[in-house]
């Protein structure tokens, strides 16, 4: 399969329905810099079968918005590992990270590939993860904890 049709395929992916149990936790994401590149602000949501609810907003350091967006996709995979989940779907409004991540490590942004890499590695950890493009407006959790930690931070 070339490139092109790979990234074809992974952008298609990345729009699909999961149907997912009533065991899954669903996560959002969402990352900024401010300016871009700048201050790195990451924030997450995990909510679980149970009623479960985790927040993570933190600052990430200095880079760039595709940066942030995977560092905030990082994070929650990361705290999906340490509660011990394992069945989780995931919904980002970053295209290039959500699409990135679907597809094979040759085939992705280069500029992105560390982070491609700890993300891949963090989801064979878990029994079952599918990644999901959403659009902004159904992202606002997810965006409002990583403008509050840009915020907090800069006071």
């Amino acid at each position: 399969m070339s490139i092109k049709q790979e990234r074809a395929r992974a952008e298609k992916l990345a729009r699909q329905a999961v149907p997912a149990s009533p065991a899954a936790w669903r996560a959002w994401f969402d990352g900024s810099a401010h300016p871009n590149p700048g201050r790195i602000g990451i924030g997450a949501l995990l909510a679980g079968p149970a009623g479960e609810r985790v927040e993570i907003s933190r600052r990430a350091g200095h880079g760039s918005s595709g940066d942030a967006e995977y560092l905030a996709l990082i994070a929650a995979l990361e705290k999906a590992v340490e509660l011990g989940v394992t069945e989780l779907l995931v919904y980002g409004d970053s295209q290039v990270v959500v699409q990135d991540v679907l597809l094979s490590p040759q085939s992705g942004a280069r500029a992105l590939g560390e982070h491609r890499a700890r993300a891949g590695q963090l989801m064979t950890a878990l029994a079952q993860v599918n990644v999901r493009w959403v659009p902004r407006h159904r992202n606002c959790d997810a965006d409002r904890l990583s403008q509050q930690a840009i915020h907090e931070s800069a006071a």
